[in-house]
């Protein structure tokens, strides 16, 4: 028992150093409601939104890749990188609607607060059940745990 000790207790700092990675909070915009955003790796990011638009419930979820560096440092203590990613789209209306989401964005995220602002465009590609095309546009927190 005391070897195993040995070998875990030297990691348990290491793990605890490590960002967290889920984050869930609010989004205003196209939708108003819920979101959601898991930190896959220092570069890739999958997100959701849930909420109402226009009176329909609307989900999507998309898969990101962040640009760390793309933005020069102006705040100290703070990362702004920007975002960019493919998804999905449901929404309720008489008739529910898939589509396909191009979402880009730039999130704000400061070293001591655990939180994220966000601001993100997405046109979307609409399939089914017609073609035709779409605009989300949205801003929102998200609180890191």
């Amino acid at each position: 028992m005391l070897l195993a000790l040995a070998f875990v207790w030297p990691a348990a700092p290491a793990r605890a150093a490590e960002p967290p990675r889920l984050g869930a909070g609010i989004v205003l915009g196209v939708p108003f409601g819920l979101t959601a955003k898991y930190a896959l790796d220092a570069k890739h990011a999958v997100q959701s939104h849930a909420g109402v638009s226009e009176g329909n419930f609307t989900m999507s979820g998309d898969f990101l890749w962040n640009f760390n560096d793309a933005l020069p440092r102006k705040v100290k203590g703070a990362r702004m990188p920007l975002y960019a990613g493919l998804g999905l789209k449901l929404k309720t209306e008489p008739e529910t609607f898939a589509g396909i989401r191009f979402v880009g964005g730039v999130s704000m995220f400061h070293s001591t607060g655990g939180y994220e602002f966000f601001a993100e465009v997405a046109p979307v590609l609409r399939l089914a059940p017609s073609e035709g095309g779409a605009l989300d546009g949205a801003f929102g927190v998200r609180r890191y745990f």
